[in-house]
């Protein structure tokens, strides 16, 4: 299968869902955008790929995809039993979101989340509050404004270790 250039976040959601299902470990909505975006960083940072073109913000729990809040808000902190959906204009419906990755980055994901994915959502977002990272970069901001609190490609590629996984 080729490499698509990047995939809805909600795809990404979605496999890391079915992923941890396979498993059997519970993911809540706030551990589950911490491990979309650790996956979204490490695949930026130690492969140059860029998973998603959904926009990164910082919250006060950490990085978040607004779309995979969003899809899971109602679970609060609960674990997640359903899958992101998206409306089909096409049919005139709602349907569910079904992750169609290529190999390779299933496999970029997997290295970025199997040492973190059975870490309780505070844990991860901890990780996510490094003072040296991205979101500690955007949120305590000092400057006259940060529109959108967005953390960016080049927020990430210059704010971090070489590597999270060490940890």
């Amino acid at each position: 299968m080729p490499q698509r250039d990047t995939y809805s976040v909600k795809e990404i959601a979605n496999w890391i869902l079915d992923y941890a299902d396979e498993i059997g470990v519970p993911v809540s909505n706030m551990a589950l955008n911490k491990l979309v975006y650790f996956a979204y960083e490490h695949a930026l940072t130690e492969y140059g790929r860029k998973l998603t073109e959904a926009k990164i913000e910082a919250w006060d729990h950490g990085p978040v995809f607004r779309e995979v809040y969003s899809s899971f808000k109602q679970f609060g902190a609960e674990p997640i039993t359903d899958r992101a959906k998206k409306y089909n204009t096409g049919t005139d419906s709602v349907e569910t979101v079904h992750p169609d990755l290529a190999p390779d980055d299933e496999e970029i994901i997997n290295e970025a989340i199997d040492s973190m994915i059975r870490l309780p959502a505070f844990i991860l977002r901890e990780i996510s509050h490094d003072a040296r990272g991205p979101w500690a970069k955007v949120w305590n901001h000092t400057g006259s404004s940060n529109p959108g609190m967005e953390i960016t490609d080049d927020l990430i590629l210059s704010s971090l270790p070489t590597s999270r996984l060490s940890r």
